[in-house]
């Protein structure tokens, strides 16, 4: 079983244990004590199972749910009245729906006795959901369906119109009872305009395969969630067979007084190392209490330097020692491969390709490298929007490969891999590269540029960021509308990160995106410039050098300088950053890189490490250059926390 496979077992296991845990405190409770939130707990594990399988296409899972979670749905908006035996046959149901998973993880298939089970529970779920009793003798299909669509937030940036799809369904099929709904979109002060709210249902009679159905929105499954559940399922209850219910019922019951009066085994199994699952929320709130414990720790710190309290001094100095690992530890928590999520991207790679009619190799190297989770939740519509953009406008067609002596399979690379203090994530293809050309053209039309601007290749590629800029001859469905990539460098800034685009006429593009290791506390290194205090990211710091008198020579009004053998640039933070000059018997350089690019920063004082936590500076502040936040120092003061890679980015 391969690693996404057991991660998907491993969250299937719980959504389960939590639903069996839930319907037993249901079951010692009367119906009037049962509240909304035990039902809403069936119904997000439920909801939650339904999703992942159909990432894996366990279609048998999918549609056992969504009937399951449709009648959950009703209940818990009060349509449908919960009773005793509804209760009992959510417990058959949570077992079966283990069955369901298991069976196709171990590449088999449902037996006979598991089939009629499955059957059987469908009856009842459709019973209580006040479905169609005909029965159905054999499995043929007459071609009705019920066809649910959860609409994601991804699909707001699809560039897709779902509707357009649902007409074409109604040319070759016959589209009936379309409702959309409206129940879960919030107050105006509470929209997000990032997030979709809709779901869409509707009958469909079609006589095809349900396949046919389900490549209609082939462009659009990884932005919606759909269910297509044929009607022929639902056959007639079977009263006879409701004892298994109760016999299940009281199994249960037997199983879990055995439990509590079991004894504890700690004891035994004290030196064995256990998986915790813990909501994300709760790291959230710890590492929030630990960043305000680092300030109210420098603020005391001051202090006890100012007076000169030795005992003090070394309570701060073992506080700030303890402070410092557990810091690393909670953070250590946070960090996560990468591999699983840039693995999920391999299935729109395949399948993007194939509606393209493209051949291409898709490669995927650095997935041990450890990022924030915040971060690596954010920037997956991001990498799929870069990689959607690469097979579509980058990848040529085989025809066109082969008539340029290329390999007819093109190739797609993603690296993801740590520098100085960052992570860099590359997506590089071999493809025709960006018409450097056009982009001109159309950015000049636009009135981004002036056709007198003396502008680099680099400066022009990097032009596709801007809005409404496409390169593409013609929309296609997966891309070409000229939105989109303005949107990927807004998400990824938002992230303080940064992203660039190279290109080379006839061997393809790469982009590069650089990303904060975290977002919450750094260690940083404290230098004052005038009267301003500055933060930088410690492990973008190579070395810190006085600025000397021969220094000074060898620069004569050039901005570098020969350190051993080799130039470094220099910059002036004074003069950069337009501060007051303040005199000071020494200057400093302070040497700091990212990725390929190094430079001098030229500071007045050097006042050392400092454990920093990142605060954002508002709207106000939020687009000063060369600025990624702020913290407070132990004095009270706020220093600013440079974002050097933008900084040199924007130097060189």
């Amino acid at each position: 079983m391969d690693e996404e496979l057991k991660l998907f077992k491993e969250d299937m296991d719980e959504q389960l244990s939590i639903m069996e845990d839930t319907i037993i405190d249901m079951m010692e409770l009367s119906i009037e004590d049962i509240d909304t939130e035990m039902i809403n707990k069936l119904f997000r594990a439920m909801h939650t199972m339904k999703g992942n399988a159909s990432m894996f296409g366990f279609d048998t899972v999918v549609s056992f749910a969504h009937v399951a979670e449709n009648l959950l749905d009703e209940i818990r908006n009060s349509k449908i009245t919960l009773t005793p035996e509804m209760i009992e046959l959510f417990l058959i149901v949570n077992d079966h729906s283990k069955t369901l998973i298991d069976v196709p993880l171990q590449n088999e298939e449902l037996d006979d006795e598991q089939k009629e089970q499955h059957d059987y529970l469908l009856e009842q779920l459709n019973s209580f959901l006040g479905s169609s009793k005909d029965i159905v003798e054999n499995e043929s299909s007459s071609g009705s369906y019920f066809i649910n669509i959860t609409i994601k937030d991804s699909f707001l940036n699809s560039d897709m119109d779902l509707f357009s799809i649902i007409k074409y369904l109604n040319v070759i099929g016959e589209v009936s009872n379309l409702e959309v709904d409206y129940n879960n979109i919030p107050d105006l002060e509470s929209l997000d305009v990032k997030k979709s709210y809709l779901k869409i249902s509707f009958e469909y009679i079609f006589e095809e395969a349900v396949s046919e159905i389900e490549s209609a929105f082939e462009y659009v499954k990884d932005d919606i969630e759909l269910s297509i559940v044929d009607k022929n399922r639902v056959v007639d209850i079977k009263e006879e067979q409701i004892d298994t219910v109760f016999e299940k019922k009281q199994e249960i019951k037997k199983e879990t007084k055995a439990k509590k009066t079991k004894k504890d085994s700690a004891s035994v199994n004290k030196n064995k190392s256990y998986s915790l699952r813990v909501d994300s929320s709760k790291v959230d709130q710890l590492i929030n209490l630990i960043s305000e414990m680092v300030i109210a720790n420098a603020k005391i710190t001051q202090i006890a330097n100012n007076d000169d309290n030795t005992e003090l001094q070394e309570a701060t100095d073992t506080m700030t020692t303890m402070l410092e690992e557990i810091r690393a530890n909670v953070m250590e928590i946070r960090m996560v491969q990468v591999g699983s999520s840039l693995n999920k991207l391999r299935r729109i790679v395949n399948d993007t390709a194939k509606k393209l009619g493209k051949d291409i190799e898709f490669v995927i190297s650095g997935e041990d490298t450890e990022l924030d989770k915040s971060v690596v939740e954010k920037i997956s519509d991001p990498l799929v929007h870069m990689l959607r953009n690469s097979i579509d406008h980058g990848i040529e067609p085989k025809e066109v490969r082969i008539a340029n002596n290329k390999d007819p399979k093109g190739r797609i690379d993603l690296r993801a891999y740590p520098d100085a203090g960052s992570i860099v994530i590359e997506i590089e293809d071999d493809g025709a590269g960006i018409p450097k050309d056009i982009i001109l053209s159309k950015a000049i039309e636009n009135g981004l540029v002036s056709a007198n601007d003396n502008l680099t290749d680099k400066e022009i590629y990097n032009l596709i960021f801007a809005a409404g800029l496409s390169s593409a001859k013609e929309v296609s469905d997966i891309s070409g509308r000229g939105v989109g990539m303005d949107v990927v460098k807004k998400n990824i800034e938002e992230l303080k990160g940064s992203v660039e685009v190279d290109s080379k006429p006839g061997v393809g593009s790469k982009f590069t995106i650089n990303l904060p290791l975290t977002l919450a506390i750094i260690d940083g290194f404290l230098v004052q410039v005038g009267e301003t205090k500055y933060i930088i990211p410690l492990d973008m710091v190579n070395e810190c050098i006085e600025l000397t008198k021969e220094h000074k020579k060898m620069m004569k009004n050039n901005e570098f300088i020969n350190l051993r053998g080799s130039i470094l640039p220099l910059i002036d933070a004074v003069e950069y950053f337009e501060v007051d000059k303040k005199e000071s018997e020494r200057e400093n350089i302070i040497i700091v890189s990212s990725t390929s690019q190094r430079a001098g920063l030229i500071v007045n004082e050097l006042l050392g490490e400092f454990q920093t936590v990142i605060k954002p500076l508002g709207e106000v502040f939020e687009n000063v250059p060369f600025i990624s936040g702020g913290t407070i120092l132990g004095s009270g003061e706020v220093a600013l926390i440079l974002d050097v890679p933008m900084l040199l980015k924007h130097f060189k």
